[in-house]
C-alpha cells in the first residue's frame, strides 16, 4: 500500500507538469489563430466619378464574418460576401486564398461622389473589437489628363485580307470631336469609288466624354492599298502608320529571308553542307586510327 501511495506522488507531479503543458500550448494556439488585419492602404483618394476600391484583408479568419460599415451611418453595408444597404454604387468583391489562410474583402464604390467621403470600417464579428479603419476622400474635381493619340495595327497583311487599323485620342479636358482617317494624304470617303463596299470606319468613346475611337478596317486588301494610313483628330494631333500588302506566298517567303528567317532552300544548302562535311571528318578520323594501330 505505501508503495502505491508513492508511486501515485511521483505520478502526480508528472500528471500536473503535462497538464500544464497542454493548458499552454492550447493558449499559444488560442492566440496564433486570433484573426489580424494585413496591413493595406488606409487612406484613398480619387477624383469624383472614379471607382474607389477599400481594401479589407485578414489571416485566421476562421468562422468569423467580415462586415464594411461607415462609421457615420447606423446601419451596415456588406456582411461577408453580400450587400445588405440598397446602395446601387456599391458591391463587395471578396477572394481567398487558402495558402495563407487569408481572405479579402473589398468595398468597391463606383462613380464615387464627395458624399461617398469618409471613415470607413473593416470589422470582424466577434465580441473582441477587431477592426481596420479606412479614409476615402472624393474630391470634386475631374481627374486630369494628358493628351495623347495613338495609333495600332496590322502593318503586313496579304493581298485580299483585311486592313484593320485602330486610332485612339485622349483629350486634356474632353474627348476630340471627330478623327479622319487618310491615305497616302487623301482623305478616306466610304463613298468614294476605291473605297466603296469594302471599307468601314467605326468610332465609340472608350473613356465617356475623355477618349474617342476610331476603328478603320479596309476588306480584300489590294495592292493599291499599301502606304500611309494617318489618323487625324479634331484638335489636329496626328499619328501614321505605314501597311505593306503582301503578294500571297512570294513576298513573305523573301519578308522572312529579310527578317534573317531562312527558306526551306537554305535549310537543305546547310543540310547538305553538314552531311559532307561530316563525311570528310569520319574519313579522317579512320585513317588516322589505321596510323595509329600500325605504329
Amino acid at each position: 500500500m505505501a508503495r502505491i501511495k508513492i508511486l501515485f506522488e511521483e505520478f502526480k507531479w508528472i500528471i500536473i507538469l503535462v497538464l500544464c503543458l497542454e493548458v499552454s500550448g492550447r493558449n499559444r494556439y488560442k492566440k496564433y489563430i486570433e484573426p489580424n488585419f494585413v496591413q493595406k492602404a488606409n487612406n484613398i483618394t480619387v477624383h469624383r466619378g472614379q471607382t474607389a476600391v477599400l481594401e479589407c484583408t485578414v489571416e485566421n479568419l476562421g468562422p468569423k464574418t467580415v462586415v464594411w460599415r461607415k462609421k457615420s451611418d447606423s446601419y451596415v453595408l456588406s456582411i461577408g460576401d453580400r450587400m445588405y444597404a440598397d446602395i446601387e454604387e456599391m458591391s463587395v468583391d471578396v477572394s481567398r486564398s487558402p495558402k495563407y489562410d487569408r481572405i479579402q474583402t473589398d468595398l468597391i464604390i463606383k462613380h464615387a461622389q464627395p458624399s461617398h467621403s469618409g471613415l470607413y470600417e473593416c470589422q470582424i464579428s466577434s465580441k473582441k473589437g477587431y477592426n481596420f479603419i479606412v479614409q476615402l476622400n472624393v474630391l470634386d474635381t475631374q481627374p486630369a489628363y494628358e493628351p495623347a493619340l495613338t495609333i495600332n495595327g496590322s502593318v503586313y497583311v496579304s493581298r485580299f485580307s483585311k486592313i484593320s487599323l485602330t486610332c485612339n485620342a485622349t483629350g486634356a479636358v474632353r474627348a476630340p470631336e471627330d478623327i479622319d482617317w487618310f491615305h497616302n494624304g487623301q482623305k478616306i470617303r466610304q463613298n468614294d469609288p476605291h473605297w466603296r463596299h469594302r471599307t468601314l470606319i467605326y468610332k465609340y468613346q472608350e473613356v465617356p466624354g475623355r477618349s474617342l475611337v476610331s476603328n478603320l478596317s479596309v476588306e480584300r486588301a489590294r495592292d493599291e492599298d499599301a502606304g500611309t494610313y494617318i489618323c487625324r483628330s479634331s484638335d489636329k494631333d496626328t499619328k501614321s502608320i505605314t501597311v505593306h500588302v503582301l503578294n500571297a506566298g512570294k513576298d513573305i517567303s523573301e519578308r522572312e529571308v529579310g527578317n534573317g528567317i531562312s527558306s526551306k532552300h537554305d535549310h537543305q544548302t546547310l543540310e547538305n553542307n553538314c552531311s559532307s562535311q561530316c563525311r570528310l571528318l569520319n574519313v579522317l578520323l579512320l585513317v588516322t586510327s589505321v596510323l595509329l594501330v600500325n605504329r
